[in-house]
């Protein structure tokens, strides 16, 4: 993806990345200015060195997570060490990592929620690329409540958006919101009792608040095709008589 005009009349600039075994939705956003820009890389995945080289062009100014699942994290420590990047997530994650890595302890593969018995049965277990150092669970910047980051001239709103984890952020800049696996085109992302650490009443919460954007506003998901704000609205009361 190229670049996009923001509702204020600024221009960023976005660059998606599919990453991993669950094909996830890795974003270099940047202002559109001349010259080296700032840039914001979102939800490093897996395939650090493909990220690297995508941003080598880049002063990359953080590493922000929306959340903790492995998918969304697994190229994260290589990525901070090479690009010498600040790592940034809601301190609640670190509890979403544990789990994640008792699961893999116990298991030997990792946890791709409902894809895990399809990926296991196909002979592709996930697991992490070996040499690749997992993350610790530092995190050089913590949110938990609504922040605004400086992106050069774009300003960057960090909110959080509990449900699919304790811990969700979704990021919102210039008429683009970044949701991870919070909301996605027909519906909220997985919860459920067996999925531990969701809430579902928490993520409808969450899912209302994005969709008080405006109708224009453009919803980057954590994985598959984009959507918008207007295209989703009509269909949250239904969501939440489904309850799921």
């Amino acid at each position: 993806m190229g670049r996009a005009t923001s509702q204020a009349g600024r221009m960023i600039r976005l660059e998606r990345l599919v990453v991993g075994y669950l094909d996830t939705n890795c974003w270099i956003i940047a202002p559109d200015v001349p010259g080296r820009q700032p840039a914001l890389i979102i939800d490093p995945g897996d395939d650090p060195d493909y990220l690297a080289a995508a941003a080598a062009s880049y002063d990359v100014v953080g590493l922000l997570l929306t959340h903790a699942h492995a998918d969304h994290v697994l190229a994260l420590s290589a990525l901070a060490e090479s690009l010498n990047a600040p790592i940034i997530g809601h301190p609640a994650e670190r509890e979403v990592w544990a789990a994640e890595l008792d699961h893999l302890k116990r298991h030997g593969y990792l946890d791709a929620g409902t894809a895990t018995a399809d990926l296991v049965a196909n002979g592709k277990a996930p697991r992490p690329t070996p040499g690749v150092p997992l993350w610790n669970g530092h995190l050089d910047q913590e949110i938990a409540e609504p922040t605004k980051l400086a992106l050069g001239p774009l300003d960057v709103e960090v909110i959080p958006t509990p449900g699919h984890s304790p811990g969700s952020l979704t990021v919102h800049v210039a008429g683009h919101l970044f949701t991870g696996d919070t909301l996605f085109p027909g519906g909220p992302g997985l919860t459920g009792p067996e999925y531990p650490l969701t809430d579902f009443d928490a993520i409808m919460r969450s899912v209302r608040q994005l969709l008080s954007y405006p109708t224009d506003t453009v919803v980057h998901p954590g994985h598959g095709a984009d959507t918008t704000v207007g295209t989703e609205q009509p269909a949250l009361e239904s969501w939440q008589a489904r309850g799921w």
